[in-house]
């Protein structure tokens, strides 16, 4: 028998001068749910149909994977949808879109050389539980390259390529084409938005949101990407700046977790715990509170209806873990 363990966390004004409490009354419910049974830090995960779906990553012995499973957070329960056609990998970026899901992009090579990152681009159908290889991804900015939906097209990049990029491109679903975004950007690398390692992005309410990430530092820059080639700055990200972070969207906030705090190359990094919500009709921030039992890095969050889940990843050892948890109102 599984036995549920409950957290409760309530916002307290003034708990980060940065934040804006837009709501100091709300309180939100930590419950920690059924552990998957192949632990995973670099993972990527999407959501079709209520059901949640694991992509990829690597196992405590630094195997890439790339096997898939799927969770039910109704029942609670896990099921392995058993090996891919992908290549195995880590750091993928997923995406969803009417309902199919779409894949890709990544790392499977040896870390600071110019091989291993991977262009394919794929799609899921988890009804017929089919895969279909779609036209590569025509940049080299693909691993840890954030995406965010439009209507019909999805806007991919800001990945690393052995180099820090800020490139992005727009995929039409229909014509399976990729366009580059010219975003007419100043030269300066350190001008907003900065180019950098580890960023995440999510779209909410129809608007597309991108931030964090690593240069020589932790960043905490939050800004808005318009399809047209802009971005606009937001509030940047309240408490630690962070990179590797994870983010994800419900109907009306985007939630960050977790993330590494560096403070330069040669500094050992401080693991985050902190649970990060923005509000792009406001711009405001709200710390709702901490994860319990440990800091969270190289892991996948995502969202069902109300509820935020996070977990897997590493935590502060560097340990490859296998828990989840699930955030949610109350």
């Amino acid at each position: 028998m599984k036995i549920a363990k409950y957290w409760i966390l309530s916002i307290v004004t003034g708990m980060f001068v940065a934040c804006e409490m837009s709501n100091p009354d709300v309180q939100y419910t930590i419950t920690q749910c059924a552990s998957i049974p192949s632990p995973r830090a670099s993972a990527t995960s999407f959501v079709i149909d209520n059901y949640a779906y694991v992509f990829g990553g690597r196992d405590s012995e630094g195997n890439y994977l790339n096997d898939l499973w799927k969770y039910d957070p109704q029942k609670d329960i896990w099921e392995s949808l058993g090996i891919t056609p992908l290549q195995s990998r880590v750091n993928a970026t997923s995406c969803v879109c009417d309902g199919v899901a779409y894949i890709g992009l990544g790392f499977n090579g040896l870390y600071y050389n110019s091989t291993g990152y991977l262009t394919d681009w794929w799609s899921y159908d988890p009804i017929n539980n089919q895969w279909k290889q779609l036209s590569n991804f025509p940049g080299n900015t693909t691993d840890r390259a954030i995406s965010m939906v439009g209507d019909g097209e999805l806007y991919i990049g800001y990945g690393f390529c052995y180099t820090y990029e800020r490139d992005m491109y727009r995929y039409e679903i229909m014509s399976d084409t990729w366009e580059f975004i010219d975003v007419h950007l100043d030269r300066n690398p350190l001008t907003f938005p900065v180019r950098s390692f580890g960023g995440i992005g999510a779209s909410c309410q129809g608007r597309h949101f991108a931030g964090t990430g690593f240069r020589t530092h932790s960043l905490n820059w939050w800004g808005e990407f318009l399809p047209e080639g802009k971005w606009l700055k937001r509030k940047s990200v309240p408490g630690h700046k962070r990179t590797i972070a994870t983010c994800t969207a419900t109907e009306t906030y985007i939630y960050i977790i977790g993330g590494i705090h560096w403070g330069g190359i040669n500094t050992t990094g401080e693991i985050l715990n902190d649970i990060q919500q923005y509000n792009p009709l406001t711009n405001n921030w709200v710390h709702v509170g901490n994860l319990p039992n440990r800091g969270f890095m190289n892991h996948i969050a995502f969202s069902v209806d109300k509820r935020v889940f996070v977990g897997l990843g590493e935590n502060e050892n560097m340990q490859v873990c296998d828990d989840l948890y699930c955030i949610y109102e109350k």
